[in-house]
């Protein structure tokens, strides 16, 4: 997985915004939970979670780098 929603972890704790609030504000169920598994979401939820938390994307994603196959 080269997506990490590691920063949107860490940006929701340091400004107190629970899963709970992002679910009432409009966000699936189901894409809440593919973010606690940095699993892929698409660019109209982000766009969705940038308004509702009033941040950009690089607060929210970070790109990690694979290890290439040995």
């Amino acid at each position: 997985m080269a997506i990490s929603f590691r920063p949107m972890r860490e940006y929701m704790e340091k400004h107190h915004i629970s899963y709970y609030r992002l679910g009432n504000e409009g966000i699936d169920a189901q894409t809440l939970q593919r973010i606690r598994h940095d699993q892929p979401i698409t660019t109209t939820t982000l766009d969705a979670l940038c308004r509702i938390m009033d941040c950009q994307p690089g607060d929210l994603i970070e790109y990690i780098k694979e290890a290439p196959d040995a």
